[in-house]
């Protein structure tokens, strides 16, 4: 089974983790149930990482498409046997990284309802105003 036909579940335990911003001393009480917990320029300097490298992920989906479409040279069936395998190893480092393009966005999402990142909310505000703006 490959990482990208994994059970529909797989992922939702980043929803069941609480976040917890502590600007505590070392040695407070942690996060409950085992979530976890950093001050606010940790988690905002994972936030920034995590960001870096979904872009960086998805660039490099970008890029790796044309490894699922190879064409043999010819019709002989050492050849397609040949690109089909490699087409399948394409395909399969494509959706790998799908993949952990998914699960870093809902990284970042649960980083920034954690910093309580309002970005979601004005958007929705504010076309909630232009909507009342045209009656």
């Amino acid at each position: 089974m490959s990482t990208w036909q994994q059970p529909a579940d797989v992922g939702k335990w980043l929803n069941e983790v609480p976040w917890v911003i502590t600007d505590s001393p070392q040695g407070a009480a942690g996060p409950p149930s085992g979530g976890f917990a950093m001050s606010r320029s940790e988690m905002i300097n994972v936030l920034t990482e995590a960001k870096q490298l979904r872009v960086l992920v998805d660039k490099q989906i970008m890029g790796t498409q044309p490894l699922s479409r190879i064409t043999p040279p010819g019709r002989d069936p050492a050849s397609e046997r040949y690109v089909a395998a490699a087409n399948a190893t394409g395909f399969n480092y494509l959706n790998h990284l799908r993949l952990q393009s998914k699960y870093l966005g809902d990284l970042i999402g649960k980083l920034n309802k954690a910093l309580g990142n309002v970005e979601e909310t004005d958007a929705n505000a504010a076309a909630a105003a232009r909507k009342a703006g045209e009656h």
